[in-house]
């Protein structure tokens, strides 16, 4: 409540104080705006909180959303990598262990593709080509074919067939092959009739192992006894039998390219003295 002041007033004859008394009614409105300047002085204005408290919300919200949105490409990303990195890890183990498995028939199917590739790779063997071993007529020996141009000239006015057989870097002349030592020597008389040097000597072709087919390595087998059988002949002037040199080329295989000359050859050479014929497929056979 306020305090009411007293009044003065001055006159000439003196000074006279007194004071003024409100109504009731004066008296409480006075009060009652004491009363609303007091409380405007001790309560807050809380008409700012809600906007405040609202900022401070939104900004958690986005501090949360952040967060999250984080979380969440970490966690694709982590799951593409490692999908990837699955992926080439299971393609590496694959092909590591697919040639193991073909070698365990427990292991998948991969050994019904490993007997294919093996039965494949068994059509080519290796083979040990066995020397031809006879008695040999030899007419001469050469450094270079072309020296010997003369004397093959003059043997063959005497009838007689020649073939060369290259040998350490010599040339040899031959004129005939047979079984034994006398045969031949019987054979270089009646070619040369002494008109002629010829000499009898052992030959053989030169062993050594090529590459063939199965089916050209049994041929190749079949001709060996063939020749062998065919060595032993009584009269080395007369032919082999065309009907068994046919039947010896029908057996060679089809596509047989190891042997195609060979086989050839004994065409070629049918109806000539067997001496001849042996002496050509000697050269062949050791040609192969």
């Amino acid at each position: 409540m306020t305090k009411q002041k007293p009044h003065t007033i001055d006159d000439t004859k003196g000074t006279w104080t007194y004071k003024v008394k409100k109504s009731s009614t004066e008296a409480a409105a006075d009060t009652e705006s004491a009363a609303a300047v007091e409380k405007g002085q001790d309560e807050p204005d809380f008409t700012t909180l809600p906007a405040v408290n609202s900022m401070k919300k939104g900004k958690s919200l986005r501090k949360i959303n952040i967060v999250w949105k984080a979380i969440l490409v970490s966690g694709i990303s982590a799951i593409v990598v490692g999908t990837v990195i699955g992926f080439i890890l299971f393609r590496m183990f694959v092909q590591v262990d697919a040639p193991a498995s073909a070698g365990n028939p427990s292991q998948g199917t991969a050994p019904v593709a490993q007997p294919e590739k093996e039965e494949a790779d068994s059509g080519i063997v290796t083979r040990s080509l066995d020397s031809l071993e006879s008695y040999i007529i030899q007419a001469g020996i050469f450094s270079e074919k072309e020296n010997a141009d003369s004397l093959i000239a003059n043997l063959t006015s005497l009838g007689i067939s020649t073939v060369f057989f290259e040998k350490d870097g010599q040339y040899y002349l031959m004129a005939g092959v047979g079984p034994t030592e006398d045969a031949v020597k019987s054979l270089a008389a009646s070619l040369s009739n002494n008109q002629a040097e010829l000499y009898v000597k052992e030959w053989g072709t030169e062993a050594r192992e090529i590459e063939m087919t199965e089916a050209e390595d049994g041929w190749l087998t079949e001709f060996q006894g063939f020749f062998t059988e065919q060595l032993q002949q009584v009269d080395l002037n007369q032919p082999i039998a065309d009907e068994e040199i046919t039947a010896l080329v029908n057996q060679a295989p089809e596509g047989a390219e190891e042997i195609a000359e060979l086989v050839t050859s004994l065409t070629e050479m049918m109806g000539e003295p067997s001496s001849y014929q042996l002496l050509n497929w000697m050269k062949v056979y050791n040609e192969l």
